[in-house]
C-alpha cells in the first residue's frame, strides 16, 4: 500500500469513529455510559505533542543543531494555519449549521481539530507539500521568535488566570453535608452509572451560579452558591454539571484556549473561542432537556434566566452570557428537531486530517552549484544512475554527464522546512556521485532534489524545492532509460 493510500485510509478510520461516536451520544443523551473517547477526552493530546516538540527542539538547538528547530516551526506554521482557516469558516458558517445540527454537533466540531496531533505522522508520511511558501531565513527567525513569546505569553496568562481564579473561588469552600443536596447529587450519579464518584462537591461564598472547576478527575470541583435550591433544581443543577464532566468539557476549552494562544495575533480567534463556549454550553442544555416534560424545560430555563456568574478559567458554569441568553433559552423551551451531523462531522474530521501539511516553508535561496555540489561540480564523477517509478528500479546510463551537472547547477533551490517521504510512485531519479571526502547521494523527484552526503555525520539529509520546478523534459533527455 502506498504512503499516500495509507493517509487516505487513516483520514477515512477517523472520519468513520467520529462519525460514529456523534451518533452514538446523540441516542444515549445523560444516561450510563457517560464518557465518552472523543477528541474532548483527549484535549490535551495536541498541546503536549507541540510542547514536547518545542522541547525538544529548544534542546537539540542548544545542543547545536538548530534544524529540528526548523522543523517543528515548520510543522506548527502549518498547523497555525490550518487552525486559522479551519475556526474562521466554522465561525462564518455557524448561524447555517446551528439552524440544521444539533448545538452537540456544533459543539465538537470545535474539538475536531485536536486530531492535528496526528499530523505529526500523517507529513511524515506525506510525499511532499502542495504549496511550498519560500520566506528570507531572518523573517523566519524573526516571525518565530515574536510568535512562541506570544504564544507563552497569552497560555501563561491564560492557565495563571484560571489558577488563581480557582484559589480565589475555593477560598472559604465547605464539604456539602445537608442531606437533601447529597440525595439529588447521589440520585443524578446512580443516573450516569456512577455509585461512588471522586468528585467533590462544595459550597463557596464566591460563587453566584453553580458551575465545575478542574481539569483532573481528582481535582474537580462541582461548587454551589450558598443560597437554597428545590430538590427539582438541585437534581437539573447536578444534571446539567454532569454532562459536562462526562464529556470533559474543562479540557475542551483547554484545548480552544491553547488554540487562540497559537494563532494568538489573529483576532478571529478570539471571537472563535468565545463562540465554541456558548457552543459547549448548548450542547450542554440539549443533553440535559432530552428527557425532560414541558413543565421541567420551562422550569431549567428560568433556573438559567435567574442565574448570573463568573465563568472564567477552564470551568463550565450553569450561567449563560447575554449574547447567547436569548437563543439559549429558546432552545430549552422550544428544542427543534435538527439533524444528528454524524456524516458531516466525519467527512470535517477526514478533510482535516487529509489537508495537514499540504502547505510547507522554506528558506535559503541558492543555486544547485552550492547546495548540492558544494562548489566543487568539477571535481566530482558521476558513479550510478538509478531511476524508481512504481516499485521498478533499474540502472539507467546518463547521455551527457557535463550537461547533466550544468542543469543541476543551475537550479534555484530553496531549503525546505523537514523532510518528507519520497513516493515510489512518483517518478524519481537516485544519483550517486564519487568525491574527494566520500559518496554523494542526490535524489530528483517531482519538484524537490534531496541531497545525502555521506561524510556528514548521522547521514544529514536535507530537501530542498526547486523555484520553477524540474524539467522533466530535458532530463529524460540526458538519460537511456
Amino acid at each position: 500500500m502506498s504512503d499516500r493510500m495509507w493517509i487516505v485510509l487513516m483520514a477515512l478510520c477517523i472520519g468513520v469513529v467520529t462519525g460514529l461516536d456523534v451518533l452514538a451520544y446523540a441516542r444515549k443523551g445523560v444516561r450510563r455510559d457517560w464518557v465518552r473517547d472523543t477528541p474532548r477526552n483527549g484535549g490535551w493530546n495536541l498541546p503536549m505533542i507541540i510542547v514536547f516538540l518545542l522541547s525538544l527542539s529548544l534542546f537539540t538547538g542548544l545542543a547545536g543543531d538548530w534544524s529540528a528547530s526548523f522543523r517543528v516551526f515548520g510543522w506548527l506554521s502549518v498547523i497555525f494555519l490550518q487552525i486559522s482557516l479551519y475556526f474562521l469558516l466554522l465561525a462564518l458558517t455557524l448561524p447555517l449549521l446551528r439552524r440544521y445540527f444539533r448545538a452537540e454537533t456544533c459543539a465538537i466540531l470545535w474539538i475536531v481539530p485536536n486530531y492535528l496531533y496526528m499530523g505529526v505522522f500523517n507529513q511524515a508520511l506525506l510525499a511532499h507539500p502542495r504549496w511550498i511558501i519560500p520566506l528570507p531565513i531572518k523573517f523566519i527567525q524573526g516571525v518565530a521568535l515574536v510568535w512562541l513569546v506570544g504564544v507563552v505569553g497569552v497560555l501563561g496568562w491564560k492557565i495563571l488566570s484560571h489558577l488563581r481564579f480557582r484559589r480565589w473561588l475555593l477560598q472559604g469552600a465547605e464539604k456539602v453535608t445537608d442531606p437533601e443536596v447529597l440525595a439529588a447529587w447521589q440520585g443524578e450519579l446512580l443516573q450516569v452509572g456512577e455509585k461512588e464518584s471522586e468528585y467533590i462537591l462544595v459550597t463557596s461564598p464566591q460563587v453566584t451560579t453553580p458551575m465545575t472547576i478542574g481539569l483532573f478527575s481528582k481535582s474537580v470541583r462541582v461548587v454551589l452558591p450558598r443560597r437554597h435550591y428545590a430538590p427539582e433544581e438541585l437534581k437539573l443543577i447536578f444534571r446539567h454539571e454532569l454532562v459536562h464532566i462526562g464529556r470533559r468539557d474543562a479540557w475542551s476549552k483547554f484545548f480552544l484556549v491553547f488554540c487562540t494562544a497559537l494563532c494568538w495575533f489573529n483576532p478571529l480567534m478570539w471571537l472563535a473561542m468565545k463562540k465554541s463556549s456558548e457552543d459547549l454550553e448548548l450542547s450542554c442544555d440539549e443533553a440535559v432537556v432530552v428527557s425532560l416534560n414541558e413543565g421541567e424545560r420551562r422550569r431549567y430555563a428560568d433556573l438559567i434566566l435567574r442565574t448570573a456568574g463568573d465563568g472564567r478559567g477552564f470551568t463550565t458554569c450553569l450561567s449563560a452570557s447575554a449574547s447567547a441568553l436569548r437563543y439559549r433559552l429558546k432552545n430549552i423551551v422550544r428544542p427543534a428537531r435538527k439533524h444528528v451531523g454524524a456524516l458531516f462531522v466525519g467527512v470535517v474530521a477526514s478533510l482535516l486530517f487529509l489537508t495537514c501539511g499540504q502547505v510547507g516553508l522554506a528558506y535559503g535561496m541558492g543555486t544547485g552549484e552550492v547546495y548540492i555540489y558544494q562548489n566543487e561540480a568539477e571535481s566530482i564523477s558521476l558513479a550510478k544512475v538509478t531511476q524508481t517509478k512504481e516499485e521498478a528500479r533499474k540502472v539507467i546510463q546518463c547521455r551527457d554527464e557535463e550537461a547533466l551537472t550544468d542543469y543541476l547547477s543551475s537550479l534555484t533551490l530553496y531549503q525546505a522546512v523537514g523532510t518528507y517521504d519520497c513516493d515510489s510512485e512518483e517518478k524519481q531519479l537516485s544519483l550517486t556521485y564519487n568525491t574527494s571526502q566520500g559518496t554523494l547521494g542526490v535524489i530528483l523527484w517531482e519538484n524537490y532534489v534531496r541531497v545525502m552526503p555521506s561524510w556528514e555525520k548521522d547521514l544529514k539529509e536535507q530537501d530542498y524545492y526547486v523555484s520553477g520546478g524540474l524539467d522533466w523534459e530535458k532530463l529524460d533527455g540526458l538519460f537511456n532509460w
